[in-house]
């Protein structure tokens, strides 16, 4: 089993009321995967009209493996100009 360690931003910290949490998942984990289960386990986010993970301070593609070592961060809708 894997345990996935998930720093939280902006409107998600918000919601969450908290700066991190953890997924646990048996096997290999995408980060696919890892948005479905968030958004399942946490119905709030939900709302948001889209959410990216970034690992390694990057944004991987949707079928890339993720490691549990990794650093990863849940990634709000964000605006600018």
């Amino acid at each position: 089993m894997s345990t996935y360690h998930i720093l939280l931003f902006g409107i998600c910290r918000d919601l969450l009321k908290s700066s991190t949490i953890s997924i646990e998942k048996e096997g290999t984990c995408t980060v696919e995967d890892l948005l479905q289960i968030v958004r399942s386990m946490h119905p709030a986010l939900e709302k948001l009209p889209s959410l990216r993970l970034a690992a390694e301070h990057r944004f991987p593609e949707p079928d890339f493996i993720l490691s549990e070592s990794m650093e990863i961060a849940l990634i709000p809708p964000v605006s600018g100009g």
